[in-house]
């Protein structure tokens, strides 16, 4: 299963490569902060991250979407001898299409979602699950370089729905040569 997912990615990056020569590409990053929805969001307070993303133009007006990074979140606990946290690790892909500044992205993909339980109790456990996982976002990239944008994503994991709803502010290096 993994070895198909790294075809794939190979297949998809020399296939944008050979087209991406006439837009616009980037590498960036920046912070992430993540509100847990449903279910999700009744056990765990609001999550913060980082992100990594890769922008393979394709066109004047769109490109390719490499993303992946780490958000973090404590549980919602009654008790203080017990810490539980869980993270999302989303490595997707998509489209960016780009409307003067303005952007929408949906993206697809997979993402673990680690887990760590420690209680005076139950003692200290961890457990990784992983998921189909999917994003929506849209945003603004002020000077081709400061990117904010919200973002929608969702996975089901071990028969539990993760979603969240983020918050992001990133800053993007070109790397296409200046004319």
């Amino acid at each position: 299963m993994r070895r198909s997912y790294v075809v794939l990615l190979a297949t998809i990056l020399i296939s944008a490569s050979a087209i991406a020569q006439k837009g616009k590409n980037y590498i960036g990053g920046g912070a992430d902060m993540s509100l847990p929805l449903g279910d999700f969001g009744n056990d765990f307070k609001r999550g913060m991250g980082f992100y990594i993303k890769g922008l393979l133009g394709v066109g004047q007006s769109g490109a390719v979407s490499f993303t992946t990074g780490y958000s973090g979140f404590k549980e919602i606990a009654d008790f203080d001898e017990t810490t539980t946290t869980a993270g999302i690790v989303p490595l997707l892909i998509g489209y960016r299409h780009n409307f003067n500044g303005f952007f929408v992205e949906p993206q697809v993909g997979y993402a673990l979602y680690p887990y760590k339980h420690n209680s005076w109790e139950d003692g200290f456990y961890t457990n990784t699950g992983h998921a189909f996982t999917w994003a929506l976002g849209a945003g603004y990239m002020f000077n081709d370089k400061i990117e904010v944008s919200a973002r929608y994503q969702t996975g089901t994991s071990t028969g539990i729905t993760v979603g969240v709803f983020g918050l992001r502010l990133g800053y993007n290096f070109s790397l296409s040569p200046s004319k």
